[in-house]
Order: C-alpha cells, then structure tokens, then sequence
C-alpha cells in the first residue's frame, strides 16, 4: 500500500517505521519544518515537501499524524476528493477530516510513542471511517501489522482516551512523586521496579475477559490502617499538594472497596 504521512513527530516516525516495516511504501513525508521532514522521510526512504500544493495525489492512504490542535487547520489547506484520510488522535472527532474528502476516518494508536517502538512491540489502535470500505482499508492495514484493534465511535475513543490518562500519564506522575520521595531520603528509587512490574503483570496474566484491577488493590487504604495513614500524611507534611492527593486516592480506595 503507499501510504502518504502528514506529520513528523513521534506518532508520525513510530507508524512509519511500523508501515515501512511490514512491507507498505510511505511514498511521501510532508511537514512544515524541512530539516525534519527530509530526516523522516530519509529513515522511511521516500520524497518529502513541505508544501500541502505538492502533496502526491496517487496514493491508497494518507495518513494526518499531527497535533490536535493542527487537525482543524488542515482542511483550509489540503483537499483530496475521493481518497481516504486518517488521522491518529484520541480525542479529535474523525469529521474534522470532512472537508478534505468524504472518505475520512481515524486510526488512533492507543500507545505512549516518544520518537522509538514501545518496548512491548504492542500498539494496539481505535478505528472508525465515514463508510465500511475504510473500515476495511484500515483493517487490513492492521492485519499486515500483526496488531490488535477495536472500531469505536467518537464518544467510545475519547473515552478510552480519558482512561489512557488515568493509567499512564496520572500513573507516571505518581512515579515522579515516588522517586522525588526516595531522592529526598537518598534511597534507590530503582527498588521500586520490581513491585511496578509485579503491579502490571498482574493486569496482564489473567487468562479471559480483563477482570477489575481493583480485586488486587492492596496497602493501608483498603486495610483502613489508620495508624500507617496518618504516618504518611506527616511524612508528607513538607509537600501540600502530595498530602493532599495521597489523602483524595486513600478515600478513592475507601469508597470503592465499600461499593463492593
């Protein structure tokens, strides 16, 4: 398949590499800075413009991997009656796209990408078109990645966008406080790591449907250990805004274990 990208951050590089990989020519890189559009589009092995007047026009897939914030614009410069676009974010209603062709959709990866292949392998993906011949498109797009996927509407992504939040950039600031807490104290945040994982293999190993997390949650919240609490709330003393989200998370887990 030869596939257009639009975009040359992180989302743009990591599905490149991924597409070029499983046999697809990315024929076109397009980005507004030329330095990075020439460095992708040199990794990929493809042309590069960074003008949208230039963009080939005989391509099955073009593929919109640019910010949020950029999706809206986009249809002021770029038209494509009759092809299929693409765009990769979690929260953006795949019609922002309609004024560029009526074959739009999105193709959401639901992975943190920093520039690199998580190291997992995994990206699994959220995929919706305006008709089933790009759901199909798509899907078979997906199958030559060897990935996982499920079709979902707007309100279904962006939801599932909220809870990508809450498990990995909610989660990553608690390891922020966790290690600010061992540098304080000059211990070795690093001990920590066999507990993160334990915590995150347990989610993963359970064979069947996915069970509610919360049948492992353990510590001094569930056990209503006060003493162990309050201990921690004065350890914490120096940090207000730590006091008080380790106070909101210990009534969370409260009021969760009572629902049952």
């Amino acid at each position: 398949m030869n596939i257009v990208i639009i975009g040359t951050g992180n989302v743009a590089k990591v599905l490149g590499i991924q597409l070029k990989n499983a046999g697809h020519r990315v024929v076109q890189v397009v980005g507004r800075n030329e330095h990075r559009a020439d460095e992708l589009a040199t990794l990929l092995g493809s042309s590069f413009t960074t003008s949208f007047s230039t963009i080939r026009q005989d391509a099955h897939l073009y593929l919109a991997a640019i910010t949020d914030n950029a999706l809206p614009e986009l249809q002021q410069h770029l038209r494509l009656p009759g092809k299929w676009i693409f765009h990769t974010a979690g929260s953006v209603p795949a019609d922002v796209l309609s004024g560029i062709s009526e074959n739009y959709g999105v193709l959401y990866p639901l992975q943190s990408l920093r520039g690199k292949q998580p190291a997992t392998g995994q990206i699994p993906f959220l995929i919706n078109a305006s008709r089933e011949a790009g759901l199909q498109l798509l899907k078979n797009l997906l199958a030559s990645l060897n990935a996982s996927f499920q079709v979902s509407t707007d309100a279904q992504r962006l939801k599932m966008h909220l809870a990508a939040v809450w498990v990995n950039n909610f989660a990553n600031y608690l390891y922020s406080i966790a290690f600010r807490i061992c540098r304080e104290n000059q211990l070795d945040f690093a001990l920590l790591y066999p507990l993160i994982h334990e915590t995150g293999l347990r989610l993963s190993q359970q064979p069947g449907t996915c069970p509610d997390p919360f049948q492992w949650q353990t510590g001094p919240a569930i056990r209503h250990d006060d003493h162990t609490i309050n201990r921690h709330l004065q350890l914490l003393e120096g940090h207000a805004d730590w006091q008080d989200l380790y106070s909101r998370m210990t009534a969370g887990i409260q009021e969760t274990g009572a629902m049952g």
